[in-house]
């Protein structure tokens, strides 16, 4: 039986100056932040965007949905809330990288619950912690996780906006019909950022 080879996406350089892994456990397959410096704009003004899980993105290579997130950005910073804004944190609610997010639940199973989130007592970092410093670091937060369908998820959302109080928070056009802020993967180029309200 042939097997199918998976498309690998690279980073775009038109858009793309450089990228960083700045928060990962290789051993144990966790990727808590990546930082992605524009082309345009200026560098010191970040927007931190939250998604689900990681998938297999790192310094070299990309994904679909990092790349949508990259030229969407770049395409939306010269007016708007996104205005001059030349990089982005990308973090997650749960950080064991997973081309699919229905299977971060075996994780749980095999670790622990406070392993896929990333705040286990014997990890090497504390996810919770570091998405406290990307809120300080960032002008403005996009909310993109979509639904879930992991143990606890609207538990581990809550806990998330625990985190964000005072904070600018943006969400992609209108919530999905589940109450859903909308994962990028779904982002049209011509779509609005909205206010998001805790």
């Amino acid at each position: 039986m042939e097997r199918v080879k998976k498309r690998i996406f690279h980073y775009k350089n038109e858009y793309v100056k450089s990228v960083k892994l700045v928060h990962h456990d290789v051993a144990t397959n966790r990727r808590y932040r990546l930082d992605i410096e524009l082309k345009n704009g200026d560098n010191e003004k970040a927007v931190h965007l939250m998604m689900i899980n990681p998938s297999k993105a790192n310094e070299e290579i990309s994904d679909n949905t990092l790349n949508r997130i990259i030229k969407y950005v770049s395409l939306n910073n010269v007016a708007g809330v996104l205005q001059d804004i030349g990089k982005i944190i990308i973090t997650n609610l749960y950080v064991v990288c997973e081309t699919y997010p229905e299977k971060v639940d075996e994780y749980i199973t095999v670790q622990s619950l406070d392993f896929v989130k990333g705040i286990d007592r014997n990890g090497k970092y504390n996810n919770d912690s570091i998405i406290e410093m990307a809120n300080k670091e960032a002008q403005l937060i996009i909310i993109a996780w979509g639904k879930g369908y992991i143990f606890d998820y609207d538990k581990r959302i809550q806990e998330i906006f625990s985190l964000m109080k005072n904070k600018e928070i943006y969400q992609m056009e209108d919530l999905t019909q589940e109450g859903y802020p909308r994962h990028p993967r779904t982002w049209a180029y011509s779509w609005k950022l909205k206010r998001y309200s805790i």
